[in-house]
């Protein structure tokens, strides 16, 4: 599956823009404020019901314009080419269709298709909040399994019950009352944990495989999932038994504290075979835990000498250092390319892992990937991406890419027919009207 043909309609800075793909590298290029990342939140929009950089859906429309649409086709499919319309318009909200029947839900119109998108503000994923990186894995595993999705609702709300309940315990409601919300949280709390620690337990195989693949001094990666159920054995009885030990505590604050709300993801740089040496092992160490020469034995100090003396090193400052025996992790120590790459390495895993459930090889959408890159984590990048189906990559620089990458992508030069000038709010008086849709929205 892949994206072949997109039509921009009043959307961010295209009046009336239309664009095709082929179905391998594409690479847009461009100037500044002249559309690339716009092109990639319309097809993203089309294809996910939402925008990957704004809640308001207001924001989407061009200055001044009564609504916004987005058209796009599928190609490379068993049952044909498929054409997804999305809309909207103030005043009679959010449409989209499915070769021309109307999508009941977000949830429906996202399982119908595998795509992924890397724009600048997907490098929260690894320096932004443990939320941010909960609601990425949910979106991604509920679009896969219907199941998952299911969990995850179920225990939203019954997080969300039993913080009502606290919240009235806490204001002087029965204390009892919060047995049976207990009961129903630990129930969907560890069926959400289990899926979810199943989801990592994937993920984190083709992830190691694809930041390999990005690394060019040979280093190793993983993802790794931090949860609090991992304490209680993911097991209902167990839960429940610490949510009563955790009362007190969580009344007061009028919060659950516990539970599959509080899990985080986390990208790490790990030993490659593990060495003896790593962070808290003691080997070699004199007895008492003083390595040689580092501290001057107490029966060895001169008298009047108030205890041990700090014996400076010698030799160069800095060195080679072992990692530290739980990993290096990438949101605190990490580089911005190394950050970058993390994300990126997520989405090929996530691409990979969509593909074996499914057996399409979803559109990968990269804005501005490039720029943060080295040389040769760009061509590692350029190598993979060659595997990968479809990618879209946008760049102000053509020379980003060898002149043999570029031979063989499709390249498409921007800005648009259609599309605004640089710093025009409103097309040109000559210029001809938009199409005019079907439908307001759609």
């Amino acid at each position: 599956m892949f994206v072949s043909t997109l039509r921009l309609i009043n959307f961010r800075s295209y009046c009336d823009a239309s664009v095709s793909f082929g179905d391998g590298l594409n690479v847009v290029v461009g100037d500044n404020a002249t559309g690339k990342t716009n092109l990639l939140e319309g097809a993203w929009y089309a294809l996910r019901g939402s925008s990957p950089r704004t809640r308001r859906e207001d924001k989407l429309m061009t200055w001044g314009e009564r609504f916004s649409r987005v058209e796009l086709q599928l190609d490379g499919r068993a049952a044909g080419p498929q054409a997804v319309e999305a809309g909207f318009a103030p005043g009679q909200g959010k449409r989209m269709r499915w070769n021309g029947a109307d999508v009941a839900s977000l949830e429906d119109l996202r399982g119908r298709s595998q795509v992924f998108i890397f724009v600048p503000e997907s490098l929260l994923l690894v320096k932004g909040s443990p939320a941010r990186r909960r609601a990425h894995l949910d979106t991604f595993a509920a679009a896969l399994d219907p199941a998952y999705a299911a969990a995850a609702r179920d225990a939203q709300t019954a997080l969300r019950q039993r913080n009502a309940q606290l919240y009235a315990v806490k204001h002087g409601a029965s204390e009892a009352a919060l047995d049976p919300w207990d009961v129903q949280f630990a129930r969907a709390a560890v069926e959400l944990g289990r899926r979810r620690r199943d989801l990592v337990d994937e993920l984190a195989v083709s992830y190691a495989a694809a930041a390999a693949d990005l690394a060019p001094a040979g280093e190793t990666f993983t993802v790794q999932l931090v949860t609090q159920l991992a304490g209680v054995g993911y097991d209902e009885e167990s839960l429940a038994d610490e949510l009563r030990r955790r009362r007190p505590g969580e009344t007061a604050r009028g919060l659950s504290l516990f539970g599959p709300h509080r899990d985080d993801l986390r990208f790490l740089e790990v030993p490659r075979d593990a060495p003896r040496s790593a962070a808290g092992d003691t080997a070699g160490a004199e007895p008492g835990g003083a390595s040689p020469g580092d501290v001057r034995a107490a029966d060895d100090a001169a008298p009047g000498d108030a205890g041990p003396k700090v014996v400076l090193p010698s030799g160069p400052v800095c060195g080679p250092v072992d990692l530290p025996r739980g990993g290096r992790d990438l949101r605190l120590f990490g580089s911005q390319g190394e950050q970058r790459a993390a994300v990126l390495a997520l989405l090929l895993a996530e691409q990979r892992l969509a593909a074996s459930r499914t057996g399409e090889q979803g559109t990968l959408f990269l804005d501005d990937v490039m720029s943060e890159l080295d040389d040769a984590r760009r061509r590692l990048l350029v190598r993979r991406l060659a595997s990968a189906g479809q990618s879209i990559i946008t760049t102000t620089n053509r020379h980003y890419f060898t002149e043999d990458e570029l031979a063989a992508a499709t390249v498409i030069e921007l800005p648009l027919d259609g599309a605004l000038a640089v710093g025009a709010v409103l097309p040109p008086a000559d210029a001809g009207a938009p199409a005019p849709p079907e439908m307001d929205a759609l």
